[in-house]
């Protein structure tokens, strides 16, 4: 889980580059202490649980991955709903800017990757919740 918060930073603080400084600075902040409150809480619970010492199957088996379901899905979908925000107000900046008839593709682009997510943000929540909550006896 380590790496896919750094992949969520590598992906996300990119589209905050051409903004103004402050929302540089906000939206920065953001996304980084979202990524370190994960991972502290991700590592105090794995410590608590005994993830280190115990096998991986065993630690499955006593139902900690639960407890770490608990933690992972909420920020599974901040996450997403911050890059979805940001890819939001990227696409909007640049309909503003453009004054001629190709500005409304970027209206269009909006609408699509909102489609989009609202079909694959189900089957992504579904598959991280599928790694963590037991479905079948």
């Amino acid at each position: 889980m380590e790496i896919v918060t750094i992949l969520f930073i590598v992906v996300t603080l990119p589209l905050i580059i051409g903004t103004g400084r402050k929302f540089k600075l906000y939206t920065g902040g953001i996304v980084i202490g979202t990524a370190l409150l994960f991972l502290i809480g991700e590592l105090i619970i794995k410590v608590q649980t005994d993830y280190y010492s115990l096998g991986r199957q065993e630690w499955y088996n006593q139902g900690f991955a639960e407890d770490m379901g608990k933690w992972v899905v909420p920020f599974f979908l901040l996450g997403v709903a911050i890059f979805l925000i940001l890819v939001n107000i990227r696409m909007i900046q640049q309909f503003l800017k453009r004054k001629d008839g190709i500005r409304w593709v970027w209206v269009a682009f909006v609408v699509v990757i909102d489609v989009f997510a609202l079909f694959l943000v189900p089957m992504l929540l579904f598959f991280v919740a599928f790694m963590f909550f037991p479905f079948a006896p």
